[in-house]
């Protein structure tokens, strides 16, 4: 009987330690990848922005996300958030693929509080999108506020949107496989 109660208590430990080991490696989180209709219920919709899901540029899964924007003031994507606590996380990755033979300007807006109206007081960023396939690589550690440089809250991000400001012209660009790179993965 000593034995067996020797060799539970081992086996609980064991247990443990493979439970503990596994918590500190993470596997890719993917926000999206268009591969059906229903991430559009995620989006916030605003006039003079299309979405639509293609069959083209696709790297992640067979769809990638067709955005068509208009001029006006800040045509783009602003989808909602299901994980906010981004702490495990090393980058932000998604791909873009842009059609046309000129280069983009798009924007990169990442919140980390829910009245983050001052442009101060949020994460800005401007991307050129060279024609072709392009990946973007945010390190999450490089995400600071625009104006005054504080490091984002990491544990809270709110929202992020991805625009272009005040196109002359309608664009359109391919997104897919919206991604955050865990610090120790699997």
């Amino acid at each position: 009987m000593g034995n067996m109660v020797k060799y539970i208590f081992i086996g609980f430990f064991c247990m443990l330690f493979f439970v503990a080991c596994e918590k500190t490696k993470h596997k890719e989180l993917v926000l999206y990848d268009f591969e059906s209709e229903f991430v559009f219920d995620q989006f916030h919709w605003k006039c003079r922005t299309l979405f639509s899901l293609s069959d083209k540029y696709a790297v992640h899964g067979e769809k990638s996300l067709k955005l068509e924007l208009f001029p006006s003031s800040y045509p783009g994507l602003s989808p909602s958030l299901k994980h906010h606590d981004w702490r495990e996380y090393q980058t932000l990755c998604f791909e873009v693929y842009n059609p046309a033979p000129d280069m983009v300007k798009l924007v990169l807006r990442i919140d980390d509080k829910k009245k983050a109206l001052e442009y101060s007081d949020r994460y800005n960023k401007s991307f050129m999108i060279i024609p072709g396939a392009n990946t973007l690589n945010i390190p999450l550690d490089s995400l600071k506020t625009s104006k005054i440089n504080r490091p984002l809250e990491l544990k809270n991000i709110y929202r992020f949107l991805i625009f272009m400001s005040h196109p002359d012209k309608r664009h359109v660009l391919y997104l897919d496989y919206f991604r955050l790179i865990p610090i120790n993965p699997v």
